[in-house]
C-alpha cells in the first residue's frame, strides 16, 4: 500500500467564481460543487497566472509564471526541460493520466510530458504513435457535417432528441466523453500505484450552448434567440464592427450559466463515482479554473487582451482533510502556480523552485502579499483571425497588441502595459476597476511598480530554440470553433 494519496486535479475552462452559487451567485449553478466544498477549503481570492488556457495550464502544471515556463502567446509549447507535476509524480511512483478537452493541452504543445496515458475528448493518444492528435476526416465526412449551418443543425438535433432526454445529455464532445473515459480507465486501474489524474474540462468555454435541458434552465428568451448565440461573433466586436445590446449580453450570460450548471452535474456524477468506489477519502481533489471570462466589463468579452479581475480571478477548492480543515474558507491571496508546490510539500517531494519567487505552498504558514499575472501580445492570434476575414485589417486591433503584467494586492491593482497605457486601481473603493488612477508620480503607484520590478527581476526567462512547434492545418480548422483561429 502506497504512503501517498491519489491526486485528482480538475481545471475548468473559462470559469468565473462569481457565477458559481458556491461563491454566492444568485442562481443555483453549482449545487454539486457546494456539497463537495463542504468537506474542503474554499479560496475566495484565487487568481490565475495568465489570461488564456495554454499559458495558464502550463503555470498550473509547473508552478511557474509564463515568462519562466515559456508557453506564451508567442510560442505554444512547453519544452521538455520545463518539468511538470506529472513528471515529478511519475518519478515518485504515481500512475499519471490526463483527460484533455482543449487542443492547447496536447502532445503537439508538449503538455503530454510525464503522463503514462493521455486522452483527448475521451480517446487515447500517444505521442510516439505517429498519429495526429486530431484525426483527419475524409473530405466526404467533412462536407456532410457542413451541409447544414450550426443553427439549423442544432435545432434538428433538439427535435430528434425531444423524446429522449438521455441522448440529449450525450451530445457534448467534452464532459460526457471525459466522464465515460474516466470510468472506463478506473474500472481497469489495479490500484498498485497511487494515481495522478488531471482533467481539463472545456465547458463553459464559448460558444455557450449546453445540452438542451441545461440550455433552458436559465435562458429567458425564445428558441430563436437561443440558437442565435451559436453565431455570436466576437471577432467583429473586437474589430469595432458591432456592439452588443443589454439583452444580448444578458442572454449570453444565461447560456454561460447553463454551461456551468451542466458541468456541475457531470462533476457531481464523477465525484459520486469515486465515493462509491471508496477512493475519494484517499484522494486529494483540487478543483480550479485556468482563467475567468469577460462579460462586458471594461468593454471586454471572452478571454484575451486584458488582465481585469473578471478574467484573472478563478475558483479554487481543495478537499483532503489530512491537509486542509473541512468546511473552511480562506480569504488569503493565492494563485494557480501555488498548486504544484502545495502537492510537493504535502507529499514531501523536492520541488526545485521552492526557494525562488514562483509558486508558494498553501500548506506553509507564509501568506502572499500580492499576486502576479502575465500575458503577451496576441498579435499572432489576430493574424489567424484575419486569414478568414477580408473586411477587417490589423489596424482594427492595434490597441490590443501589447504585453501586460498585473501586480495585485488586496488593496491595489497595477497593470503595466508595454504600450505605455498603464492602469492603477484602488480596489477597496473601486472593486470593479472602473476608475484608472494611474499617475507615475503617485506614491502608491511608485511603491507597486518597485515591488513588481523586484519580483520580475528574480525571474529566469525560459529560453526556447528558434523552432515553433505548431498545429497542422486540420488542427487549426478545429480551433476556429473556439475562436482561436
Amino acid at each position: 500500500m502506497s504512503k501517498h494519496p491519489n491526486i485528482l486535479l480538475i481545471s475548468i475552462d473559462s470559469l468565473r467564481p462569481d457565477h458559481l452559487s458556491l461563491y454566492g451567485y444568485h442562481k443555483e449553478t453549482s449545487p454539486n460543487l457546494e456539497l463537495f466544498a463542504a468537506q474542503g477549503i474554499i479560496y475566495e481570492n484565487a487568481f490565475s497566472a495568465a489570461n488564456w488556457t495554454g499559458a495558464a495550464v502550463s503555470s498550473l502544471l509547473t508552478g511557474l509564471y509564463p515568462t519562466c515556463h515559456g508557453y506564451t502567446n508567442r510560442r505554444y509549447y512547453l519544452d521538455p526541460d520545463v518539468e511538470s507535476i506529472a513528471t515529478l509524480l511519475q518519478r515518485a511512483g504515481f500512475y499519471t493520466i490526463c483527460f484533455s478537452n482543449n487542443l492547447y493541452i496536447s502532445h503537439k504543445t508538449g503538455m503530454s510530458q510525464g503522463f503514462d496515458k493521455f486522452l483527448y475528448q475521451g480517446k487515447e493518444e500517444r505521442q510516439d504513435s505517429g498519429k495526429d492528435l486530431i484525426a483527419k476526416e475524409s473530405r466526404l465526412a467533412a462536407k456532410l457535417k457542413n451541409v447544414l449551418p450550426a443553427r439549423p443543425k442544432s435545432l434538428l438535433k433538439d427535435v430528434l432528441d425531444h423524446a429522449n432526454h438521455k441522448r440529449m445529455l450525450t451530445r457534448d464532445k467534452g464532459a460526457f466523453k471525459t466522464e465515460t473515459a474516466f470510468k472506463k480507465w478506473f474500472n481497469r486501474y489495479n490500484g498498485e500505484k497511487p494515481f495522478f489524474a488531471y482533467i481539463h474540462y472545456q465547458e463553459p468555454h464559448s460558444v455557450y450552448f449546453p445540452p438542451f435541458p441545461f440550455r433552458r434552465r436559465f435562458f429567458s428568451g425564445s428558441w430563436v434567440y437561443e440558437s442565435k448565440y451559436l453565431d455570436f461573433d466576437l471577432i467583429d466586436f473586437f474589430g469595432g464592427k458591432v456592439e452588443f445590446t443589454e439583452q444580448q449580453i444578458n442572454h449570453y450570460k444565461e447560456l454561460y450559466d447553463g454551461e456551468i450548471a451542466y458541468l456541475d452535474w457531470r462533476l457531481g456524477r464523477l465525484l459520486d463515482y469515486l465515493k462509491h468506489n471508496r477512493v475519494l477519502d484517499n484522494t486529494v481533489v483540487i478543483v480550479t479554473a485556468d482563467h475567468g471570462e469577460n462579460m462586458g466589463e471594461n468593454g471586454y468579452f471572452w478571454h484575451a487582451f486584458c488582465l481585469y479581475d473578471s478574467l484573472i480571478r478563478i475558483p479554487l477548492i481543495i478537499r483532503y482533510p489530512e491537509w486542509f480543515a473541512s468546511a473552511s474558507l480562506s480569504s488569503e491571496l493565492v494563485q494557480i502556480v501555488d498548486i504544484v508546490p502545495t502537492l510537493a510539500d504535502g507529499l514531501n517531494l523536492n520541488w526545485p523552485f521552492s526557494k525562488v519567487r514562483q509558486g508558494e505552498s498553501l500548506l506553509a504558514k507564509k501568506h502572499r502579499s500580492a499576486v502576479l499575472v502575465e500575458t503577451f501580445s496576441a498579435e499572432k492570434m489576430v493574424k489567424r483571425w484575419l486569414k478568414r476575414r477580408n473586411d477587417l485589417e490589423m489596424q482594427d486591433f492595434q490597441q490590443y497588441f501589447r504585453d501586460l503584467v498585473a501586480y495585485r494586492t488586496n488593496k491595489y491593482k497595477l497593470i503595466k502595459s508595454s504600450d505605455g497605457g498603464s492602469e492603477f486601481y484602488d480596489l477597496e473603493n473601486d472593486p470593479l476597476e472602473g476608475q484608472n488612477l494611474y499617475h507615475q508620480d503617485d506614491p502608491r503607484v511608485i511603491a507597486c511598480e518597485k515591488k513588481l520590478d523586484e519580483w520580475t527581476g528574480t525571474f529566469s526567462p525560459h529560453v526556447a530554440d528558434e523552432t515553433q512547434p505548431g498545429f497542422d492545418k486540420d488542427t487549426w480548422e478545429k480551433m476556429k470553433a473556439l475562436g482561436y483561429a
